[in-house]
């Protein structure tokens, strides 16, 4: 059974059953409920399987043996259906639901809900038998949802990128303006965090280098695509008065160097 729940369908609910043994004590039937997890699979009608929600999930568990930890229950596995099962909610899909999906007409956006595959991620994961299951035209759906897949991360990943930049821009900014208030009102450098100190002492450096060594023309894209991430640094210093704090990768890098050489 896969555990990724962007490519199963799970559905958790009460399960009623007799207690043959406390029926015959009591000379009455008695019933016993249980949480179950329902799975089914997109395309797939004869996979189906139920499920103690508080039993192991075997491959989640071995994975969390190797890893160190323990037991890894279907509930804990899919703890957003759950929780939403406990509170009588109705029980989310994990993905992206047919509706966000412009390349599908909404008759076949019903189709694909009838054969069970309810989103975008588990339409892309569709191969051999299930996807033979669509019919004509079933390979390109499924083309067309890991397209549109990409696309979004593609997007996701220039989004996160340009957040990233304007957060460095922003420290740096924030940092020059302070330095530049320290120096104008003399405060002792005493008074400046050791991370402050550091960077004053590395901006002192550079100064000092020899013009030959460090004209006043800014670097091309070139040059700044060729620098590493160290060369970066010492740039963005050299501009800003304070080298980026933390471990910004080297894509942000190079966008805030490119920006403070008006190249962005």
């Amino acid at each position: 059974m896969s555990a990724n729940s962007n490519t199963v369908n799970v559905t958790f609910r009460n399960h009623v059953m007799p207690d043959e043994q406390a029926s015959r004590t009591a000379g009455r039937p008695i019933f016993t409920e249980m949480e179950v997890c329902d799975l089914s699979f997109p395309a797939n009608r004869q996979t189906k399987a139920t499920y103690p929600a508080h039993d192991a999930e075997p491959n989640a568990t071995r994975e969390s043996f190797a890893n160190g930890g323990g037991v890894v229950t279907y509930a804990q596995l899919y703890n957003k259906q759950y929780l939403a099962f406990k509170d009588g909610a109705a029980q989310p899909l994990s993905g992206t639901p047919l509706a966000e999906a412009p390349f599908l007409k909404e008759s076949k956006r019903r189709e694909l809900k009838a054969l069970g595959i309810h989103t975008v991620e588990q339409l892309a994961s569709l191969d051999g038998t299930p996807l033979k299951q669509l019919g004509m035209g079933g390979r390109e759906l499924k083309n067309q949802a890991q397209g549109y897949l990409d696309a979004a991360a593609g997007s996701a990943d220039v989004t996160n990128l340009a957040a990233q930049v304007a957060a460095l821009t922003a420290q740096l900014a924030e940092e020059r303006r302070l330095r530049e208030e320290l120096v104008q009102s003399g405060t002792i450098t005493r008074n400046v965090p050791a991370a402050e100190q550091e960077a004053n002492q590395q901006k002192d450096q550079i100064d000092e280098v020899d013009e030959e060594e460090q004209p006043d023309e800014p670097p091309t894209a070139e040059e700044i695509e060729a620098m590493d991430d160290e060369e970066l640094k010492v740039y963005i210093a050299k501009e800003t008065g304070s080298r980026p704090r933390g471990n910004p990768n080297h894509d942000t890098l190079v966008a805030a160097a490119k920006e403070l050489a008006n190249l962005a």
